[in-house]
């Protein structure tokens, strides 16, 4: 009969590692010495501060009530302060005495004015899931009938109390349904406003939806990676799902023949993501994807995947609704 092993070898959840990271970049950070050296019982320096390492990050999490047993997630909680690091949230200040956890760091990022109201510029080291899971509580699917009377569907990002950010053409080519289910809740449409030469839209309803006070657009940048959200259409489901797609920009503006800039992406975009985010691994909204680029009639090339960018959606939104601000990043 083998030995209890004494390590948990399960990755964290996504709730642990997010309440575990926050509990880092608080310990790490310079202000917070005098605190931190009460909480694990270590007399501070006097007139200096000195960085602690992982060890001592342990047993503050058991201390403070955050992780009990924190040794024995030794090597996830390893994993997780390197990914930190990787991403730039934390500084290596040199290795301490202990081999497998021994690091020493600093928190010293400056957060911006947007960055300051939300986690979201935690999403490089908590990852794809931690996205999903912000995203997913402000994206929705907005339904209605084509032409001939066939149901139709694209996505929707909630950007304000009552207002969803999509595509004209998600607005114009089909009868938006006045009754939307949202996330569960029903929600009433009252207005939808579409930019005459810009694929961007506006849909307001009469309820108040579920906002990111952190929200923050941005233009993309060349090859950096991005996410599609949206809900295309997926044969044989039984109810809509939203489906997150990874690639990278491939451009950063083309210029249309009719006169439209776009970026493009690889991430794959199906008939149902028209409207639905763009989003970078920091959490910024990069665009709104918009369609399709391939030649009519040639079925064997792969086609392009198009957005409509922050900047130009900013622009739009000033046209159209000019009380509605978007919040784009600039770095204050």
């Amino acid at each position: 009969m083998s030995a209890e092993r004494y390590s948990r070898l399960a990755p964290l959840q996504l709730e642990q590692r997010k309440n575990i990271a926050l509990a880092a970049l608080d310990f790490f950070s310079p202000i917070s010495y005098e605190k931190v050296s009460a909480a694990i019982d270590r007399s501070p320096t006097p007139g200096r501060t000195e960085p602690f390492d992982g060890s001592d990050f342990l047993t503050y999490l058991e201390k403070t009530g955050v992780l009990s047993d924190s040794r024995k997630y030794s090597a996830r909680i390893r994993d997780l302060l390197e990914k930190l690091e990787s991403t730039g949230l934390l500084t290596y200040m040199g290795q301490g005495r202990d081999v497998l956890i021994g690091k020493r760091y600093y928190f010293l990022k400056e957060l911006t004015a947007l960055e300051r109201k939300g986690l979201l510029w935690t999403a490089p080291a908590l990852g794809p899931e931690f996205l999903y899971s912000v995203f997913s509580t402000i994206t929705a699917q907005i339904t209605g009938t084509g032409k001939e009377g066939d149901a139709h569907a694209g996505t929707a990002l909630a950007i304000a109390p009552n207002w969803l950010l999509t595509c004209a053409h998600v607005i114009n080519d089909m009868e938006i349904d006045e009754e939307q289910t949202i996330l569960g809740r029903p929600y009433r449409v009252v207005r939808k406003l579409s930019h005459k030469s810009i694929d961007v839209g506006l849909i307001q309803v009469e309820q108040e939806l579920t906002v990111i006070d952190a929200l923050a657009f941005r233009d993309p940048f060349l090859s950096e990676p991005v996410f599609t959200f949206g809900f295309p259409f997926v044969p044989l489901a039984r109810e809509p799902a939203l489906i997150m797609q990874r690639g990278e920009v491939t451009s950063t503006n083309v210029k249309l023949l009719d006169g439209r800039d776009v970026f493009l992406y690889s991430a794959i975009a199906r008939p149902g993501n028209s409207g639905g985010p763009i989003l970078s691994e920091s959490g910024h909204v990069l665009g709104i994807v918009t369609e399709q680029l391939e030649r009519q009639g040639m079925t064997y090339t792969l086609p392009f995947h198009a957005g409509v960018s922050a900047a130009t959606i900013s622009s739009a939104i000033a046209e159209i609704q000019p009380s509605l601000q978007l919040p784009v990043e600039n770095y204050a």
